[in-house]
């Protein structure tokens, strides 16, 4: 949950995701909806995929056994590197370095690395002096420590160099701006992307579509016009488009309006109610009706929440639980 998800975002979910699947086993049977709806909210739903392949793949080769070997590890969906080093160390105490964002940044400004972070010279480097500090004895809890370290003190921004314990011996604190390790790539420029979205509501629910492949496959979704890099006007002419697909039409005004991001992505939506009689074509996307209470526990992105919010289908101070 924590890769690419802030502390903040995920310490609500954690305890709930495990209250629902308490096991490994329990996360194998599982379908990937639930999965997914137990994810919902948190992104890169890429990871709760894989973290579902994965447990599948340790009850069928493994016995339901998490593997201590860190080459065993590395064969599992979504176990790369670091991921099979820090589990190696965390979990079974095994002495592989594991540097995630957080101990980069520590290691970089400890030893005042050069180069550029999320190269491969630079993270050999980092590893390369990971392993040199990594007691013998419990190495995990160095593993951990590095992590939160950098998580709370050695922040990007005005890293608390007062309160850290390593302060003493930080080659990046005595250069007098320990900011500058390690160098960062520049981020991507901001994109603004326009979309059109359409609610459709009957008897106390809302028609959502399933969406069947990219990045959020499996989620469920208000009907949506992108346009790219297009205009409002591109995103409405083509959410008419999907909307008579499927035996329907949008009104003439938005009844509202939302912004989201994703990424460098700065989406601006307008939302429509729709009018008709919904049908499915052959080959389209599944379509289902949600009650509020079925939506609040499906498998939406954040967005889908955020338009069912401007509408008052759900909640606008909704707290989804687990």
């Amino acid at each position: 949950m924590l890769q690419q998800t802030t502390v903040a975002a995920v310490r609500g979910r954690y305890a709930g995701f495990l209250r629902r699947f308490p096991d490994i086993p329990s996360l194998a049977r599982s379908r990937e909806d639930a999965v997914l709806s137990a994810w919902s909210g948190l992104g890169y739903y890429a990871r709760a995929r894989n973290l579902r392949k994965a447990a599948r793949e340790i009850v069928r080769r493994h016995g339901g056994a998490l593997p201590a070997d860190p080459a065993a590890l590395r064969r599992l969906p979504g176990f790369g590197d670091y991921m099979s080093a820090a589990v190696a160390s965390i979990a079974f105490g095994r002495p592989e370095p594991a540097a995630d964002a957080n101990v980069t940044r520590v290691v970089s400004r400890l030893f005042a690395l050069p180069g550029r972070a999320g190269t491969a010279r630079h993270r050999a480097a980092v590893l390369a002096r990971v392993a040199e500090i990594l007691p013998a004895d419990r190495p995990g809890e160095t593993t951990a420590a590095l992590m939160d370290l950098g998580q709370a003190i050695c922040v990007p921004r005005r890293p608390d160099c007062a309160r850290c314990p390593l302060a003493e011996d930080c080659a990046g604190r005595r250069s007098g701006r320990p900011e500058s390790y390690p160098r960062r790539s520049k981020k991507p420029r901001a994109v603004r992307v326009a979309l059109a979205a359409a609610v459709l509501q009957r008897r106390g629910r809302a028609l959502l579509l399933r969406r069947l492949n990219g990045f959020l496959a499996g989620m469920w979704e208000f009907p949506c016009g992108p346009a790219r890099p297009g205009t409002a006007r591109a995103a409405r002419a083509r959410l008419s488009r999907v909307l008579a697909a499927h035996g329907l039409a949008r009104e003439a005004e938005a009844a509202a309006h939302v912004r989201h991001t994703v990424v460098n992505r700065r989406l601006e939506i307008e939302i429509f109610r729709a009018r008709g009689q919904p049908r499915r074509r052959p080959g389209a996307p599944p379509m289902r009706w949600f009650t509020p209470r079925d939506l609040d526990r499906a498998a939406i992105p954040t967005l889908t929440r955020k338009i069912a919010q401007s509408v008052g289908f759900l909640p606008a101070a909704n707290r989804r639980k687990l």
